[in-house]
C-alpha cells in the first residue's frame, strides 16, 4: 500500500483497510505508530501516493493531515483513525501494580477525554493508566 521510495521509515506506519463512513466501500489508510496523523509526517505522506491529504475538520474548525477516501474523498476523522490504529496496534505499558508490560487500550467513557486507559493485569485486574501515547 505504500511506494518503495517513501521517505519514512515504513516500520513507523501502521496501513490497513477500514469502512468509508460515507459510501461503505473499503478504502486505505495510513497512521503513524506513536504518533498522530496531523504532524509534520502528515504533510511529508501527502506528497506521496497515499490517501493522506489536507482537509478540513468540522470538529476542529481547522485544517489539518487527514485520511480521505479512495472512493468518495470523504474525510476518515482522524479521532476514529486513531482510535482503529490502537485496536490494530495497541500499545504496551508497564502495569503500575506488578511491573510486567500489558496491552493498553483506552477509556471507552469520560475517561477518555483525560487520556485515561486501562491494562488488564492477569495478577490485579483492570489498572487504570494513563494514555502512554500523550508523553
Amino acid at each position: 500500500m505504500l511506494p518503495d521510495d517513501l521517505s519514512v521509515d515504513q516500520d513507523k506506519l501502521l496501513t490497513w483497510q477500514t469502512e468509508c463512513w460515507q459510501c461503505g466501500e473499503q478504502t486505505p489508510i495510513v497512521w503513524p505508530r506513536d504518533d498522530h496523523l496531523n504532524t509534520p509526517i502528515g504533510g511529508v505522506l501527502a506528497k506521496y501516493d497515499t490517501p493522506v491529504e489536507r482537509v478540513y475538520s468540522n470538529t476542529l474548525e481547522k485544517e489539518v493531515w487527514g485520511n480521505v477516501c479512495q472512493h468518495c474523498e470523504a474525510y476518515q476523522g482522524n479521532h476514529y483513525m486513531e482510535q482503529e490504529a490502537v485496536e490494530i496496534d495497541p500499545p504496551f505499558v508497564e502495569c503500575p501494580n506488578c511491573g510486567e508490560e500489558h496491552e493498553w487500550r483506552p477509556d471507552e467513557g469520560f475517561g477518555a477525554a483525560f487520556g485515561q486507559g486501562w491494562v488488564s493485569c492477569p495478577e490485579y485486574g483492570d489498572v487504570p493508566v494513563g494514555d502512554p501515547r500523550k508523553k
